[in-house]
Protein backbone atom coordinates (compact mmCIF):
# COMPACT_ATOMS: atom_id res chain seq x y z
CA UNK A 1 0.00 0.00 0.00
CA UNK A 2 1.46 3.31 -1.20
CA UNK A 3 0.54 7.15 -0.75
CA UNK A 4 1.48 9.77 -3.02
CA UNK A 5 4.03 12.42 -1.18
CA UNK A 6 6.26 15.05 -2.26
CA UNK A 7 8.29 15.27 0.40
CA UNK A 8 9.44 11.45 -0.49
CA UNK A 9 11.79 10.59 -3.15
CA UNK A 10 10.35 9.41 -6.01
CA UNK A 11 6.88 10.63 -5.09
CA UNK A 12 5.47 7.68 -3.16
CA UNK A 13 5.46 6.82 0.54
CA UNK A 14 4.54 3.97 2.64
CA UNK A 15 1.91 4.87 5.05
CA UNK A 16 2.11 4.03 8.79
CA UNK A 17 -1.07 3.90 10.05
CA UNK A 18 -2.29 4.23 14.19
CA UNK A 19 -5.70 2.88 13.66
CA UNK A 20 -6.01 -0.37 11.83
CA UNK A 21 -9.76 0.98 10.67
CA UNK A 22 -8.05 3.64 8.56
CA UNK A 23 -5.45 1.32 7.06
CA UNK A 24 -8.19 -0.64 6.03
CA UNK A 25 -10.18 2.14 4.45
CA UNK A 26 -7.46 3.18 2.41
CA UNK A 27 -7.17 -0.51 1.26
CA UNK A 28 -10.58 -0.60 0.38
CA UNK A 29 -10.35 3.17 -1.59
CA UNK A 30 -7.13 1.85 -3.11
CA UNK A 31 -7.63 -1.86 -4.14
CA UNK A 32 -11.84 -2.37 -4.09
CA UNK A 33 -12.27 -5.99 -5.47
CA UNK A 34 -9.01 -7.57 -3.24
CA UNK A 35 -8.95 -9.08 0.25
CA UNK A 36 -7.18 -7.23 2.83
CA UNK A 37 -4.21 -8.99 3.61
CA UNK A 38 -2.47 -10.22 6.97
CA UNK A 39 -1.37 -7.01 9.11
CA UNK A 40 2.17 -6.59 10.14
CA UNK A 41 3.01 -4.56 13.16
CA UNK A 42 6.05 -3.00 14.39
CA UNK A 43 7.33 -1.42 17.45
CA UNK A 44 6.95 2.42 17.02
CA UNK A 45 9.73 2.82 19.26
CA UNK A 46 11.87 0.69 17.08
CA UNK A 47 10.59 2.30 13.81
CA UNK A 48 11.91 5.67 14.90
CA UNK A 49 15.18 4.99 16.40
CA UNK A 50 15.56 2.92 12.84
CA UNK A 51 14.65 6.06 11.26
CA UNK A 52 17.04 8.44 13.19
CA UNK A 53 20.13 6.11 13.32
CA UNK A 54 22.72 7.95 11.21
CA UNK A 55 23.93 5.70 8.31
CA UNK A 56 21.30 3.45 8.89
CA UNK A 57 20.98 0.76 6.95
CA UNK A 58 17.12 -0.73 7.48
CA UNK A 59 15.90 0.66 3.92
CA UNK A 60 12.08 -0.25 5.69
CA UNK A 61 12.06 2.78 7.10
CA UNK A 62 13.22 5.15 3.90
CA UNK A 63 9.98 6.14 2.45
CA UNK A 64 7.35 5.87 5.98
CA UNK A 65 5.04 8.72 6.76
CA UNK A 66 2.82 9.06 9.39
CA UNK A 67 -0.97 9.31 8.81
CA UNK A 68 -2.81 11.44 11.26
CA UNK A 69 -6.06 9.41 12.85
CA UNK A 70 -8.46 12.43 10.92
CA UNK A 71 -10.07 13.70 14.93
CA UNK A 72 -6.29 14.33 15.72
CA UNK A 73 -5.96 16.67 12.84
CA UNK A 74 -8.93 18.79 13.37
CA UNK A 75 -8.56 19.09 16.81
CA UNK A 76 -4.72 20.31 16.24
CA UNK A 77 -6.33 22.15 13.67
CA UNK A 78 -9.00 24.39 16.32
CA UNK A 79 -6.29 24.31 19.09
CA UNK A 80 -5.20 27.94 17.52
CA UNK A 81 -1.05 26.83 17.94
CA UNK A 82 1.16 28.43 15.50
CA UNK A 83 2.97 25.29 14.90
CA UNK A 84 2.95 22.92 12.01
CA UNK A 85 0.97 19.60 12.12
CA UNK A 86 3.44 17.22 13.04
CA UNK A 87 6.03 19.60 14.36
CA UNK A 88 7.36 18.95 17.24
CA UNK A 89 7.66 21.39 20.04
CA UNK A 90 11.04 20.59 22.81
CA UNK A 91 11.11 22.41 25.71
CA UNK A 92 13.34 22.45 28.84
Amino acid sequence: LTIPSKEVEGGVANPVYFRGKDLKAEWDRQYPNEAFPTLKVRELNEMFLAMIHPGGKDESVRNMVFVPIAESVEKAKSCGRSYKLGEMILTK
